[in-house]
């Protein structure tokens, strides 16, 4: 909808790393988004995932790439800020 009015959309996701993958794919299917905004220092977005985000030279993130929404979750950490035990697959 915000496409459609010519409005700029900048999703956040100030929850985890799996809400933060979400909004990158989102951003990335509208052509008029170009940022997303992410809390930075969080343990559930730095910690819980194999692969921690890093900025690219131009400030960027990459779109994950990988099968689902692209991250693999660190299930030792997972359990230590939830207290239930997963299982990776």
């Amino acid at each position: 909808m915000a496409e459609d009015r010519g409005l700029r959309l900048i999703p956040h996701g100030w929850n985890t790393a799996v809400g933060l993958a979400a909004d990158l794919h989102l951003a990335s299917a509208i052509r008029t988004t170009d940022l997303v905004e992410y809390l930075t220092g969080s343990p559930f977005i730095d910690e819980i995932v194999e692969s921690r985000w890093k900025l690219d030279s131009a400030g960027m993130l990459a779109i994950p790439d990988c099968p689902g929404l692209g991250v693999s979750l660190n299930v030792d950490a997972v359990e230590k800020y939830t207290g239930v035990r997963f299982q990776a697959s």
